[in-house]
Order: C-alpha cells, then sequence, then structure tokens
C-alpha cells in the first residue's frame, strides 16, 4: 500500500482518526505500507497493526509486517526512507516511501489554466526535479553487488500526474488537455512498472484518481503510484480504497497492488494477451485505434493475439490495423484474412514482441462467415521456437459451425511438433463441446473465479475469450486475469503470464 493519511490521520480527531487509518490497513490487508504525513502517528498505528515500524523525519515511514534488514534511505529524509526487508523464505525486497513536492497549486477550484500548458508542466516540475536526484542516489545506494537481484519497489506521493494518463485517446476526461507529464518518465524510462496503470489499462479518471476522496469538487487526479522493477514481482491486482464505515480519514486514497513473486528459473516467462479489438471502435461509438494502442501498450505483452481486426477497410480509414498497432507498440505483426470487406480485408492479427519467422493461415470451415485461424513460428530470447496461435470462431447459439471450426484446427494443432499458444474469442462457454476438444492436454490460463467474464465489457456475463498453451508439461501459470476496458471494445482484454519450462 501507498498512502498519504494527511496531518498523521488526525484531521477528524487525535485518537479517532488514527484507528480509522489503523481500519483501513487491517481491512486491506497489506502487508507492507509506504507512508506520508505519518507525522508523528506512525509508531501507534505499527503497535497496532503488530508491524515493523521504520520512520524518517516527520513525513515519510515504511510499516512492515516483514523485518527490516538495513536502512537503505538516500535523499532528504523528509522526502525518502528505504528498507531493505525480509520477507518469507529468504526473499528480500528493496523498498521506498517517498513523497515529492509541487510549485503551484493546480487542484483546488479555480487554480488549474487548461490553456497554459507549460504552467500546468511547471506546477509539478519540482517533483521532476527531486525524483531525478532520488533515483540517482537509489541506484548508487544500491549498486553493490550484493543487492543485484532484489527487486524495488518505490511507491509514495508525487504530486503529480502520469504521462500515460493524460494521453490523447482520453483528452475529453481531461479538459481536452494532453500533456506528457515528465515526473512519470523518469522510473518508467529505466524499467519500472506502474502497478495500477498495467492492472487498469483503461484511463477512468474517476476510478483511477488518488485525490481527493475528500474534496470531490477539486481536480480529480492519479498523483499516488506504486513503481516496481524487477524479474520476481509480477502485480496481479491493484485496487483504490477510499471509503470507511464511519469517514475516511484522509485527502488522499490508498493504493494497494497484490504482487505475485516469481523465483528465479531457467524457464521462459512470457506475457500473453487476447483481445477482441472490435476494429478499434469503442463502445462511445468512436473509432480510435490509437485508444485501442494505448490500452495495449500498458499491458506489456509478449505476444497479443487480436480479433475482429480491419485491414485497408473503408470503415476504419483504409489503414492496416495490425501492422498500424505493430508500429506503435514495437511490435513485429501478422494478419491472417477471413474475407474481403469494404476494398480492404478482414480478419485477426498476431503481435510479438520477438520475431515472426513465418506466418500461415489455417483455413476453417465457413459458418456464417469465412473464417481462418492465424499461426505464427516465433523465436524466443532463449533461441527456442514456439507456436502462437489466434482464433476467432462462428458466434451464434448453435455451435454446429464452431464446432467444425474447433474439429478442423485440432487437426492442425495435433500437426505441431513445438510448443504452442491457443488464445482467442472462441464465442463459445467452458464445458462446451468446443471448449473441451481444444483444451485437451493444455495448461489453461484459468482466470480468478470471482472475474472471469469478458463480455461484454460495460457490463460482463459470459467467458468467452481464452488462452491455453500445450504440450501441458511444457508450460508453467503465474497467473491469468480479465483486465478492465469499458470504453475501448465490447470484450475484456485477458492476459495470463506463464513460463515455458527448459
Amino acid at each position: 500500500m501507498t498512502w498519504n493519511i494527511w496531518h498523521g490521520g488526525r484531521e477528524d480527531g487525535e485518537k479517532m482518526g488514527p484507528q480509522r487509518v489503523v481500519d483501513v490497513i487491517r481491512q486491506s490487508k497489506a502487508d507492507i505500507v509506504a507512508m506520508q504525513e505519518t507525522y508523528g502517528s506512525g509508531e501507534w498505528i505499527s503497535e497496532q497493526l503488530g508491524f515493523h515500524f521504520h520512520p524518517r523525519g516527520t513525513n515519510v515511514s515504511i510499516h512492515s509486517r516483514y523485518p527490516v534488514l538495513e536502512d537503505i534511505s538516500v535523499f532528504e529524509k523528509f522526502k525518502c526512507v528505504g528498507a531493505l526487508l525480509e520477507l518469507p523464505e529468504d526473499r528480500k525486497l528493496a523498498f521506498y516511501s517517498i513523497w515529492l513536492p509541487y510549485n503551484k497549486e493546480i487542484w483546488v477550484e479555480g487554480t488549474r489554466d487548461v490553456n497554459d500548458l507549460e504552467a500546468m508542466k511547471y506546477a509539478c516540475d519540482a517533483s521532476r526535479e527531486d525524483l531525478e536526484k532520488m533515483w540517482a542516489l537509489i541506484q548508487q545506494r544500491l549498486s553493490d553487488p550484493k543487492y543485484a537481484g532484489i527487486p524495488i519497489v518505490i511507491a509514495g506521493d508525487f504530486n503529480s500526474m502520469s504521462h500515460l494518463d493524460y494521453i490523447k485517446p482520453f483528452r475529453n476526461q481531461f479538459d481536452g488537455v494532453v500533456i506528457d507529464w515528465p515526473t512519470s518518465h523518469i522510473l518508467s524510462d529505466v524499467g519500472f512498472r506502474d502497478a495500477w496503470r498495467e492492472i487498469h489499462p483503461e484511463v477512468d479518471r474517476q476510478k483511477d484518481r488518488t485525490w481527493t476522496p475528500r474534496f470531490p469538487k477539486q481536480q480529480q487526479d492519479r498523483i499516488d503510484f506504486i513503481y516496481y522493477r524487477g524479474s520476481r514481482l509480477e502485480a496481479r491486482d491493484a485496487v483504490v480504497i477510499d471509503e470507511h464505515v464511519q469517514k475516511f480519514p484522509s485527502d488522499h486514497a490508498a493504493l494497494v497492488t497484490e504482487f505475485s513473486w516469481i523465483e528465479p528459473t531457467p524457464s521462459q516467462k512470457l506475457r500473453l494477451v487476447s483481445y477482441n479489438i472490435k476494429h478499434g471502435l469503442g463502445n462511445d461509438g468512436r473509432l480510435d485505434l490509437e485508444r485501442t494502442a494505448a490500452l495495449l501498450n500498458n499491458l506489456r505483452a509478449d505476444f497479443i493475439g487480436l480479433q475482429e481486426v480491419d485491414n485497408k477497410v473503408k470503415r476504419s480509414g483504409v489503414v492496416d490495423q495490425a501492422q498500424t498497432l505493430g508500429k506503435s507498440l514495437r511490435m513485429h505483426s501478422a494478419f491472417g484474412s477471413f474475407m474481403d470487406y469494404q476494398g480492404g480485408k478482414y480478419g485477426l492479427g498476431i503481435l510479438s514482441k520477438h520475431p515472426i519467422l513465418a506466418a500461415n493461415e489455417i483455413k476453417l470451415p465457413t459458418g456464417n462467415e469465412p473464417r481462418v485461424a492465424l499461426a505464427c513460428k516465433i523465436q524466443l530470447p532463449d533461441r527456442r521456437e514456439i507456436m502462437v496461435v489466434n482464433l476467432h470462431f462462428d458466434w451464434v447459439e448453435d455451435d454446429k459451425f464452431r464446432f467444425q471450426q474447433a474439429k478442423e484446427l485440432a487437426k492442425y494443432l495435433d500437426t505441431l511438433t513445438l510448443p504452442y499458444v491457443l488464445m482467442g474469442d472462441f464465442n463459445d462457454q467452458p464445458q462446451s463441446r468446443t471448449l473441451d476438444l481444444l483444451s485437451r492436454g493444455t495448461m489453461a490460463a484459468v482466470k480468478p473465479r470471482q472475474d472471469r467474464f469478458t463480455f461484454p465489457s460495460m457490463k460482463p456475463t459470459i467467458e468467452i475469450d481464452f488462452i491455453f498453451a500445450a504440450p501441458r508439461e511444457d508450460w508453467q501459470l503465474n497467473f491469468s486475469r480479465v483486465l478492465n476496458g469499458k470504453v475501448t471494445s465490447d470484450h475484456r482484454p485477458i492476459l495470463a503470464v506463464v513460463e515455458l519450462q527448459p
């Protein structure tokens, strides 16, 4: 968790306020808390939680269920505290709680001039200056070989917005403003991942905001962040907490991220995404492939299976969508055509971070529309090769055509001698004969039971998008989940993090 608790949490009372802070942390089940504006309440809060308390100065502090092995603080004591934490099973984590300043108030009503973008950037520029210095010192502090391989989390109140939020596809949420905020670049550009945006890849200003639950008339913005770097951590879930049964005690919401710890192995870790993009047409009726690209960019995938893709079709601006998305994401691309449509072709695509050695269309029986599956042979960084197969089956209720397509694809999959990933819009649900046939002998990327529905994205009620990998013994699933994206398409994207065994 990262949380600025506002004047020690005492805004609503010397005892009652800090007790509510304890309530929120306890109910969140957070193991480690980066706290700002601790201001004398920290020791009592940690005592109530049974946590270790690691303060520095009056402002920033760390509260940890796990022991502090070493102080790794840098920079000014008011703004940065760091601790090397001893997690279970002799794992170590470098954890920082930070607070960054700002030059000028631009959140209170009437203080923001959206016609002067340079003035807006200047208002948050003090945060950039301090974070640049802070990160340089953190690198220096952790440069000893004994810290090699230890993941780093930097969390706190940044007092600046993110370059991932104020972007063109979502400018209508920000009074028409597009700003490339420099503060958030500092960590992102050196390989840190923004945990919230990774789990919630579609910008939703109200849902994303951490400032401010107490003053709804002020500008509502995301200014509190949890950044992480290191191959042993993967963000699994992220929530914003801004409610208490009596009264929420702070003007900042609390941000909580759940991580998986992944032990180093000789396995090849891969991030897989399947997404029906509806040719870039959002639920708001707007065709915007840049919005699709922005969402996908936040997922940091190795492979993306795209369904409902246009290639130089009139309705979508005569654009090769797979190639355009590939260039935007700096990924290789391939397209498979179902049929000619409005002067171009309609079908599906695969994007790959790694070289595509060959692409092949597997012709499937025609249903209500012609169908193919797209198979790409791809070379991984360790020089091994795998097949990535993407599909989009017939959609009508009667599964006659769909099952015929599945049987034809199953014949092709049986001929493969390389490990393969199978993903796509199956237009069928678990326990159907289509799913039973194609999941046989595979590792299924099983989604959390409480959040497995993928369609329709506004109010999902059915699960029809899936990821599998085969042979089963070659793969290990780290986790899988469905991601939110209510506007960008009528499907929700699905993510699976898997490992290909040596």
